[in-house]
């Protein structure tokens, strides 16, 4: 139980890296140095390419210098970053700007799958959907932390001042990173390692169940895009003001970190249980976002929508780990779960780039085609599992 309640560094690097300060104005840290609505979205889709792209690469690298190791790389590569963002924002200088985005991706990439890993290796069977949910707690925490101060910094020191203490908040991570508690080494079984060598291929190959894996880790990544970039709309739709959305922010934030009290109390027998229930709530919320107008229904589903779909994704997360154990691929862990990672940024290159014509084709048609998706995949998992 003490185990429990003490704070760790890898919980105290989520919580630094979650002080985002500028995370309200990130559009505006852009403009205001001069770079277009355009060049905006072009930054976006170099991140995602890069990410896309430097997954495999980077999970290779991972599963040779170890999880820790790749930890402490991705924080100083991402202080990198965010230093650099801050004399973009001085300078002016687009190129800069994209020098930014690409070292972010491939921070992105290093950290992609590399804590899910660690946790899994660390934390024994039943601890570790509860820690990855604390752990993600403890990175909501940081951004509803400087959510509430991002008003008065802005006020009293402009963006700049946004910038500089995100840098500062991003040393203290990289800081916190060198004292994460080094993985344990797993035990050579060399006739695992004869299946992980034949099976390495087949695992990677695009089969039904990796498809059906990556389409669910790409299902909650558009979920969450949704929620991010159109809960304003559905706002304005209401005739809300959108200064509310602030307030709602906040609100689903809070309620999201019940999320490790929900999973520590349901237990690991009903995981499964758990995880096609919410898939379906999740995908009925969904549908309700997208078909009605009523404000007292609306807001109770934006607060709780989040926690919806936060539960059976960390549940998830164990069954995509477990899946690699089946396989006999633990020594290639981060490389396997990049090559997942991978489906869910083509999602997001694609949703990037086609971003004009998914808003011609009207909010409500994604929310519907996603809760339809949700409600589709936990049929399909259900069936499976039988």
């Amino acid at each position: 139980m003490n185990k429990k309640l003490n704070i760790d560094n890898l919980e105290l690097v989520s919580f630094f890296n979650g002080l985002v300060f500028f995370a309200p104005v990130a559009l505006l840290v852009r403009t205001r140095a001069g770079v277009s609505l355009d060049q905006f979205f072009v930054l976006q889709a170099i991140l995602s390419l890069v990410i896309f792209f430097g997954e495999i690469p980077t999970g290779k690298i991972t599963d040779v210098v170890g999880y820790k190791n790749t930890i402490v790389l991705s924080q100083v590569m991402l202080l990198i970053a965010r230093s650099m963002l801050f004399a973009a924002f001085l300078t002016g200088s687009f190129g800069m700007f994209i020098a930014e985005a690409i070292i972010e991706g491939i921070a992105s990439c290093f950290s992609s799958g590399t804590i899910s890993a660690y946790l899994y290796q660390r934390y024994d069977e039943g601890e570790y959907v509860v820690k990855s949910a604390r752990n993600s707690n403890f990175g909501t925490a940081g951004f509803i932390v400087s959510t509430i101060m991002y008003a008065g910094i802005y006020h009293f020191f402009g963006i700049e001042g946004l910038l500089a203490l995100t840098v500062v908040m991003n040393v203290l991570a990289v800081f916190a990173s060198y004292g994460i508690e080094k993985e344990k080494v797993a035990v050579s079984d060399k006739a695992g390692n004869r299946v992980t060598e034949k099976h390495m291929r087949f695992v990677l190959k695009l089969n039904g169940e990796n498809i059906i894996i990556m389409l669910t880790l790409a299902c909650v990544s558009i979920s969450f895009i949704l929620i991010n970039f159109f809960y304003v709309d559905k706002l304005e739709s209401l005739g809300i003001s959108e200064e509310w959305m602030t307030a709602i922010i906040l609100g689903y934030s809070v309620i999201e970190m019940a999320s490790e009290k929900i999973l520590d109390h349901i237990g690991e027998k009903n995981y499964f249980k758990t995880f096609i229930t919410g898939f379906i709530l999740s995908g009925l919320c969904m549908l309700v976002f997208a078909r009605l107008d009523i404000k007292l229904v609306i807001i109770p589903v934006m607060l709780f929508l989040p926690l919806m779909v936060s539960v059976p994704a960390y549940i998830f997360d164990e069954m995509e780990n477990k899946v690699i154990d089946k396989n006999h691929l633990e020594e290639k862990r981060a490389e396997v779960l990049s090559a997942y990672n991978m489906g869910v940024n083509l999602v997001e290159v694609i949703f990037l780039f086609a971003s004009a014509y998914v808003a011609g084709i009207g909010v409500s048609a994604c929310f519907t085609a996603v809760g339809v998706l949700m409600i589709f995949l936990a049929a399909v998992h259900g069936l499976l599992r039988e």
